[in-house]
């Protein structure tokens, strides 16, 4: 999303502004931040968004955006569908609408976040409200493994072990198969969350 598109719709006081947004758009953290900050709502996606594991650098760069703007405080208003993705790694994100109905609860906070300390991070997982998971992690290898693929990246050969294990606990998603491939860690970072 463009700075000038943030500055243009920027308002006085606390808005209700929800800004259009092409899925293709590249919109990171600062940019995100920065539209929470000015009072924003949210986003709404200009057209339907079909996500699939066969598309994964589309699929992953969309997915990436819910994360980041979930950890801003903004709402992703978006009609299409998850196609072949497991709803349960997905159901801490704004879901897909369908004739203006979302495909899953609206959750009101992060359902999946973690919170970096020295040496550790702090998982939460409340994606599954019958069992609440909450547990700490050594920074090595998980937390490294978790920042490594904060942004959609191709899965290196070395954290084949901890990927799988990740991937095992819904918190990293594997999109696309071998090389062409990409993984995607899903918790929502703490600091960013939405209060």
């Amino acid at each position: 999303m463009s700075e000038s598109t943030i500055a243009t719709a920027r308002p006085s006081g606390r808005s209700t502004l929800l800004v259009p947004h092409s899925p293709e758009e590249p919109c990171g953290r600062d940019a995100l931040a920065s539209m929470a900050r000015s009072g924003m709502r949210g986003l709404v996606v200009d057209r339907p968004v079909r996500l699939s594991t066969t598309t994964a650098a589309a699929t992953a760069r969309f997915l990436h955006l819910l994360v980041e703007a979930a950890g801003a405080g903004l709402r992703v208003y978006w009609d299409g569908d998850i196609g072949d993705l497991p709803q349960a790694s997905l159901q801490h994100l704004d879901p897909p609408r369908h004739e203006g109905v979302p495909a899953w609860p609206v959750p009101r906070e992060p359902l999946l976040t973690h919170r970096r300390g020295p040496g550790f991070l702090l998982l939460e997982d409340l994606r599954d409200p019958a069992a609440p998971r909450r547990w700490t992690v050594p920074d090595h290898p998980w937390g490294r493994v978790l920042r490594a693929y904060a942004t959609p990246t191709a899965p290196d050969p070395a954290d084949r072990e901890a990927l799988a294990v990740l991937e095992a606990q819904h918190l990293v998603l594997r999109l696309g198969d071998g090389d062409g491939g990409l993984c995607l860690a899903l918790p929502v970072r703490f600091a960013y969350a939405r209060s």
